[in-house]
């Protein structure tokens, strides 16, 4: 069979050879394509590196991107970091955001990704407060999150703010009298309260009613490639999940 490829045939043979390397190369290029990094703050009891899978949220993240053929490397950084290395393609997603139109100049949503996150204030148990608009709460200095959206009209409303670096910190600052409330996302209060600042348990509650019920997202970079493709693959596997069952039972083990 080798005589058939002597003489002029070696150049059909190199030319054969030649595109089977070539394919294999672009074969290996587009596995290498469905490589993602990316990014997270530790927004217990949601998700955390040291939560299991992650944590709830994560979990569902990562089950929804591998049913559409994508390998993930997961970093957890503070929170201003994480957005500020997605806004410019240092990595290809983040999760998880409330959706903000300012936002869309840097990065395209997700469907909405349950559970959904009950946003309102702590206080001392000691202070009487009530309101039933921002407005209300003119007297009082609220502590919020560095880098955190806000809910809507909040920021309107020119309250007195103090900024900390995380749910921790403002809940300190509020069992210390530092500041009157703390608007926080419900779960993590609880969670924040219970596992770091266990003392503060008599002291500290929550001020119904919710003021928003904030839905979380998984966002891509508008600074990386194919993001709108990337992005419908996403919400294809996250619908898929949600059909066959796989998004309630995920949600079920993490107690949600």
């Amino acid at each position: 069979m080798l005589a058939q490829w002597r003489g002029g045939d070696m150049k059909t043979l190199r030319v054969i050879v030649f595109g089977l390397a070539l394919s294999l190369v672009s074969s290996m290029c587009l596995a290498g394509e469905q490589k993602l990094t990316i990014v997270a703050d530790n927004y217990r009891p949601y998700y955390g590196k040291d939560l299991p899978n992650g944590g709830v949220l994560t979990e569902i993240i990562a089950e929804a991107l591998r049913r559409t053929g994508y390998d993930l490397e997961i970093k957890f950084v503070p929170w201003k970091r994480a957005v500020e290395g997605a806004k410019v393609g240092k990595y290809h997603g983040i999760y998880t955001l409330w959706h903000r139109e300012e936002r869309k100049e840097w990065f395209v949503y997700s469907a909405p990704i349950p559970p959904a996150s009950e946003i309102g204030f702590y206080k001392r148990k000691d202070k009487d407060v009530s309101f039933k608009t921002f407005q209300d709460l003119k007297r009082y200095k609220v502590g919020v999150g560095r880098g955190y959206a806000t809910p809507p009209g909040f920021d309107e409303a020119s309250l007195k703010t103090s900024l900390a670096k995380d749910d921790e910190e403002n809940l300190r600052k509020l069992h210390k009298g530092r500041i009157d409330l703390a608007l926080t996302d419900k779960l993590v209060a609880q969670y924040v309260i219970d596992t770091k600042i266990p003392n503060a348990v008599p002291d500290l509650e929550w001020l119904p009613p919710a003021v928003h019920i904030e839905t979380n997202h998984f966002a891509f970079s508008k600074n990386t490639e194919d993001y709108s493709t990337k992005l419908a693959d996403f919400n294809r596997g996250l619908a898929e999940i949600e059909a066959d069952g796989t998004l309630a039972t995920i949600l079920a083990q993490h107690g949600f």
